[in-house]
């Protein structure tokens, strides 16, 4: 048979079964039947008539036995109306066609008002506190230890100090045992932050050690034991250890146990979280409590200061709604900004002047490299704590896609800090040497001479550029 004939006399048997259930069929059972297609087989003997019923199962298969009596009826008229040399045979099938649509629909609603096509961008923006709550092992660990030591990584920004300060002063007020380690010559700011003058001199916390040991300790901001420095050897004398930090986990070694989310702008809003479900009296565990002003201020200044004041791309919509949180709670918001944002010694500036003189550009000045030597430090008696926020200078001079900022700890020994302005992946770079951090913000420690370690990161970031 000739396709395109039988395609049309498809369509002429079902617009004319159509008008036959509309206006001759009086049986009530096929009222509401829709006849959906026909398709009649290769010698038009028979003709599949497929049809929908609106309803339920019921409905269906009661219309279904409606029009297998009327089978007769309709085939005659069909005989009659269309002057058919061979009337088909009709055997009618339930099309359940549009009920699969509309059940696709339903689900692909569902999905959308799930957020599952939205870019990653949107949901970010999306996002709230409600969406992080805090593992329910770690806060067990909190309820279950008595003695902790809560320890920020070295070299410590205020996020990762003020994160730590406020998490100590939670813990105390349950009733439990807590110290907050501090190392020596802190970033200029962190000695303001509340509560830093009670802190335990990291230098000394081997001999504390030893006559009284933590049974749990608490790393903020980092998730491994080596980021602590020094400290390293004294924290892996104690088997219970825990973390909160929302850096990307890279390297050989795996975290510690505990939290580690990167979608959040600090450690210290998951410390909020976490701080949180302690006030509320963890299900009835611990005696709830009121958030002081301190600990909000802590949070304020490892929030304010890990978003560069609210610049990088690290904070969204659920940023602002922290901050108002806190804010709501007392803290002096201005206060916080002018001593712990931009701040710096008269030894820092000398520093600064002498780390701007190593500005090297490459790649059209898409990528620079900055260096702080030990010989600078001796020289203007700065610190490598009076270097920090000097990488944001170098990330705002116009044209620069890429920062490499190489601090020397020792002979041939650099701390690496990695920038990127705009889009951009210096993470995976860190990760090549054993570091980690964000997609735009990321950290590592190299060995080598100064320059071959320089050139080297050049043709890092000139493969990603």
């Amino acid at each position: 048979m000739d396709p395109y004939k039988t395609n049309k006399l498809n369509h002429a048997i079902q617009k004319k079964l159509s008008e036959l259930l509309e206006l001759a069929v009086k049986d009530p059972r096929v009222g509401l039947v829709t006849i959906n297609g026909v398709e009649l087989n290769r010698d038009h003997s028979v003709a599949r008539v497929f049809f929908s019923v609106l309803g339920d199962d019921d409905t269906r298969q009661t219309s279904l036995r409606g029009l297998k009596k009327a089978k007769g009826f309709l085939q005659s008229k069909l005989a009659r109306s269309m002057r058919l040399r061979q009337t088909p045979d009709l055997r009618f099938v339930l099309d359940d066609t549009l009920e699969r649509s509309q059940s696709v629909e339903s689900v692909l609603q569902d999905l959308h008002e799930q957020g599952e096509f939205l870019s990653e961008a949107e949901r970010r923006r999306r996002l709230t506190s409600d969406d992080f709550p805090p593992p329910a092992e770690l806060i067990d660990a909190l309820i279950a230890g008595e003695r902790f030591w809560v320890v920020p990584h070295w070299n410590p920004d205020p996020d990762a100090m003020g994160g730590a300060l406020a998490l100590g002063e939670a813990l105390r007020t349950t009733g439990r045992a807590a110290r907050v380690i501090a190392y020596e010559d802190p970033p200029l700011g962190l000695a303001d932050l509340p509560g830093f003058g009670d802190v335990l001199p990291a230098q000394d916390a081997a001999q504390v050690y030893e006559q009284e040991p933590p049974d749990t300790v608490v790393l903020v901001d980092c998730h491994r034991g080596d980021r602590c420095g020094f400290l390293e050897g004294t924290l892996a004398r104690v088997e219970n250890q825990w973390c909160i930090d929302h850096h990307l986990v890279s390297g050989r070694r795996a975290p510690v146990p505990g939290w580690v989310e990167a979608r959040v702008c600090s450690a210290s809003a998951l410390v909020y979280q976490v701080i949180s479900v302690l006030a509320a009296g963890a299900d009835g565990r611990c005696m709830p409590f009121a958030i002081s002003v301190d600990m909000a201020t802590n949070l304020y200044a490892g929030i304010v200061n890990d978003t560069g004041g609210f610049r990088f791309s690290n904070t969204l919509p659920m940023t602002f709604d922290l901050a108002r949180q806190l804010a709501r709670l007392g803290v002096d918001t201005a206060a916080v900004a002018r001593k712990t944002l931009h701040r710096y010694r008269p030894q820092g500036v000398a520093l600064l002047q002498q780390v701007i003189g190593s500005f090297e550009y490459h790649a059209d000045g898409r990528i620079l490299t900055v260096q702080a030597t030990r010989e600078m430090l001796a020289a203007t008696g700065g610190t490598l704590a009076d270097t920090e926020g000097f990488v944001n200078l170098a990330t705002a001079v116009e044209g620069v896609r890429y920062v490499a900022f190489m601090k020397e700890l020792s002979d041939e020994l650099w701390r690496i800090s990695l920038r990127v302005r705009g889009d951009g992946d210096v993470q995976s770079i860190a990760a090549r040497y054993g570091g980690g951090g964000h997609r735009q913000a990321a950290g590592c420690t190299i060995e080598g001479a100064r320059d071959e370690v320089s050139r080297q990161l050049v043709s890092d970031l000139l493969a990603i550029l």
